[in-house]
């Protein structure tokens, strides 16, 4: 009884899928690319948006906890994400928490975290869209 209880268990574990969305500091780890984007157009409706070529943004995640955001080819305001440079990050379950130099706190703001995958990194900053990043 007690081995059959043991191999149901064992069985059990190792069939689970791990979870996608469940990020870990390793696998946010790198230089991300904004493709598209829903731009917040009031309350829950947002607006598809498309970096166009030639403009780019980019967000840092360092092993060390270290964020930045850099722009090419654009300026803050037409295809940001924060808008405003480098800081600090921290993963808290299925969500990042980003500190930056903008922020008007020192905990800075949480956004969720909607998936992540090798090549591919989809969150959702504002409630209203989902900002979709690919790996550089």
């Amino acid at each position: 009884m007690k081995y059959g209880l043991f191999l149901s268990l064992l069985l059990l574990f190792s069939c689970s899928k791990p979870n996608d969305a469940v990020p870990t500091a390793n696998g946010l780890v790198g230089v991300w690319r904004l493709t598209t984007y829903c731009k917040p157009a009031g309350g829950s409706t947002c607006t598809l948006t498309t970096v166009p070529a030639g403009k780019n943004v980019f967000v840092f995640f360092g092993n060390d906890g270290k964020f930045n955001e850099t722009y090419e080819n654009t300026k803050p305001v037409e295809y940001s994400f924060l808008g405003c440079g480098s800081g600090n990050y921290s993963i808290e379950g299925n969500k990042v928490r980003i500190r930056a130099l903008c922020m008007s706190s020192l905990n800075g703001q949480l956004y969720d975290i909607v998936s992540i995958s090798t090549n591919q990194f989809v969150m959702n900053p504002f409630g209203a869209g989902d900002y979709l990043f690919v790996r550089k």
